[in-house]
């Protein structure tokens, strides 16, 4: 930005010297600055509101985890056909938290999924700058990626049709005890 504005300020004060007549380059060039500073300054907080807010993963740091994730399977799915089916993530300030699906052979044990997690998360904790959080949800590899549920609640269930169980208030009103009146006489308290 600086060296911008040094360019613009130097062909100004050169046109003013060279050039009869050109008072009006002083001005011009104090408002090509001013724009120039605009520019940048609204760039930077354009930049900064994104390190705000939570935004989707760009496509370049996509593909990087992509090919992480699929060097890592490559290496631990021992001879079985482990795919990479979906990839989504956030961008949350500096950092990356990324999700996974990982298409496993259905007859895997949470043993054998766990070692791919631990491989996979390694690798592109290691290798993606920024990503810090790699969370990984297993699938069955027999079932068509259509087929698989979605995590999301449907848009159809409202808290109206399933409200939240209340507390159970079946117990017996008709105990076998005295109640006291608080109103006794004056003979029944001497009495006690």
């Amino acid at each position: 930005m600086d060296s911008l504005t040094g360019i613009v300020t130097l062909f100004a004060i050169l046109g003013a010297n060279f050039l009869q007549d050109a008072a009006w380059l002083d001005p011009v060039g104090g408002l090509l600055i001013s724009l120039l500073v605009i520019k940048a300054g609204w760039g930077n907080t354009i930049s900064a509101l994104y390190e705000l807010a939570d935004r989707s993963i760009d496509d370049e740091v996509r593909q990087s985890v992509r090919k992480q994730v699929s060097k890592s399977l490559v290496d631990v799915s021992e001879g079985h056909e482990v795919e990479l089916r979906d990839l989504s993530g956030v961008k949350s300030g500096q950092n990356y938290l990324i999700d996974l699906e990982i298409a496993v052979p259905a007859m895997w044990t949470v043993e054998d999924v766990r070692g791919v997690e631990d491989a996979i998360r390694a690798r592109v904790g290691s290798k993606v700058r920024g990503v810090r959080k790699v969370r990984v949800r297993f699938v069955p590899k027999e079932v068509e990626p259509a087929q698989i549920s979605n995590e999301f609640i449907p848009g159809d269930v409202s808290p109206k049709s399933s409200p939240e169980p209340e507390e159970d208030h079946d117990h017996d009103h008709d105990h076998d005890h005295r109640h006291h009146d608080s109103q006794k006489s004056g003979k029944d308290r001497k009495g006690l």
